[in-house]
């Protein structure tokens, strides 16, 4: 019955809602008990006044008091009413029904101002009857010149106790009527609520089961800030990720494949040549065996390089953290290329000052900085050149940077290192892929890499907590930025 949320929800709903008609409805009921009660009271209060003034005047005129009973058994007919007279001691002397007398009458309980005349009343449970609700007033006492005038008796009007107390069961049907029409507009309510919180999460269940059969296109509409909007916004970050890393999957294994088809059709290409007796002489079976050498070690590189960028991605390579001083990090990888720079007629020219420690792991920021070096090398034609430099970024830069807002400021400082090198230019709209496993800009440019290095570059930063960055000029050239947190 409740299988589906959108069921529980309305049945939890409806559970509230009811629990709290019967909360409202009780204590109105409470209320409306004593309002009534208070009501009838004013009734029978509204009835005695009258009557007493009625009874006092029958007194004052000396009437009998068969004549009076008689006229007050008439009144008590007409008013659907029973009528007690009782003298000075409680004790009743008269009863329009005929049953009570002689039986004591107790003390009133409760006492009230009525239209400003003192209205007392209480309750009575005589012998085999039902309970009796009954009122008697006090009239101010008439006065002659002398003294006081004396009556003999009270007049009291009594009714069941049920038909006093039960009052407020009269508003019952419609207390009850009025209960049911709320419940189903509520319950109505209480669907339409539910339904808009369960729609964007069926449709979140239904773009997961589209993307467990590979349709990984999914979006869902947001709607709100609430916590389904946050899901459905969580959802479609999920989604975009795992479309971008299966698309990234599909990449990867197709660039693998196409780096591994050079290679190895040349190892085939020659091992076929081999085997058919097309290389005779001992000079080409040593050029196909270099040839294959070089190919073999190209595919070595590049599986070397994919697993080593597996292991940085699943936190497998342990990051020491020591102390590094960054000038003379910089000097020692300047030194490494410098033979390459010099065969390709470069000079690196390094610009370092006064810069804190790091915290980071001197191996592999030198083989960051190698990397990016190396390719500034490859990259910059003949009388171009490669400029590396280092400096404070953060709270230690001038607070009226362009470059960095006050957000970035707020930091701990950081050291950045540019690399740049003149007479390239990388175009805008491959800025944002350069750091992708096997992306080149120029795919047909001949590269003896494994086209991976950027993508190491650029996790190795990561795992140092630092951040890398691109940016590239047709006039002034391309810069590397690397920025690493301060000791």
């Amino acid at each position: 019955m409740f299988g589906s949320l959108r069921s529980k929800l309305i049945a939890s709903y409806a559970a509230v809602i009811i629990l709290c008609l019967v909360l409202a409805g009780s204590g109105s009921a409470y209320l409306l008990r004593a309002y009534q009660t208070q009501l009838a009271i004013n009734r029978l209060a509204d009835l005695a006044v009258p009557l007493t003034i009625t009874l006092r005047r029958y007194e004052r005129a000396n009437v009998p008091r068969v004549d009076v009973q008689q006229v007050m058994k008439d009144y008590a007919n007409q008013l659907d009413l029973r009528i007690l007279l009782v003298d000075s001691h409680g004790q009743i002397v008269s009863d329009t029904n005929g049953t009570l007398t002689g039986q004591q009458l107790p003390a009133p309980a409760y006492r009230r101002q009525h239209l400003g005349i003192p209205v007392f009343w209480g309750s009575f449970e005589p012998e085999h009857e039902a309970p009796l609700t009954f009122v008697v007033v006090g009239l101010p006492m008439e006065r002659t010149a002398a003294r006081p005038i004396l009556y003999d008796y009270d007049l009291v009007v009594a009714v069941p106790e049920q038909s006093v107390t039960g009052a407020w069961m009269e508003l019952a049907p419609g207390l009850a009527a009025a209960a049911v029409l709320a419940l189903i507009i509520s319950v109505a309510v209480a669907a339409l609520l539910a339904r808009s919180i369960v729609r964007p999460i069926a449709q979140v269940i239904h773009a997961s089961e589209r993307m467990a059969r590979g349709d990984f296109e999914q979006y869902i509409t947001v709607n709100g800030h609430d916590e389904v909007g946050q899901l459905a916004t969580s959802f479609n970050t999920m989604a975009r990720e795992v479309g971008r890393m299966n698309r990234a999957m599909r990449d990867l294994l197709a660039n693998v494949s196409h780096e591994l088809r050079t290679p190895l059709t040349s190892i085939e290409g020659f091992a076929q040549a081999m085997v058919d007796g097309t290389i005779r002489t001992p000079e080409e079976y040593a050029d196909a065996a270099r040839i294959i050498g070089e190919e073999a070690a190209r595919m070595h590189r590049l599986v070397e390089d994919l697993l080593y960028l597996s292991k940085i991605e699943s936190g497998q390579i342990t990051i020491e953290q020591k102390r590094l001083d960054v000038p003379s990090l910089l000097e020692a990888c300047v030194r490494q290329v410098q033979p390459i720079a010099a065969r390709a007629g470069l000079a690196i020219e390094l610009r370092t000052g006064d810069l804190p420690a790091v915290l980071a792991d001197e191996h592999r920021l030198q083989q960051v900085f190698v990397n990016l070096l190396d390719n500034a090398v490859k990259h910059t034609p003949a009388g171009g050149r490669v400029q590396v430099q280092a400096y404070v970024d953060g709270v230690a830069l001038a607070s009226d940077s362009p470059r960095h807002g006050a957000a970035h400021r707020a930091g701990p400082p950081w050291i950045a290192v540019e690399v740049h090198n003149t007479g390239s230019f990388i175009p805008p709209e491959h800025l944002q892929r350069i750091f992708e496993r096997f992306y080149r800009v120029e795919p047909w440019r001949p590269d003896d890499g494994s086209g991976l290095g950027l993508a190491i570059v650029k996790e190795i930063v990561q795992a140092h907590r630092g951040k890398v960055s691109v940016k590239s000029d047709p006039a002034e050239g391309t810069t590397f930025i690397v920025y690493l947190p301060a000791a």
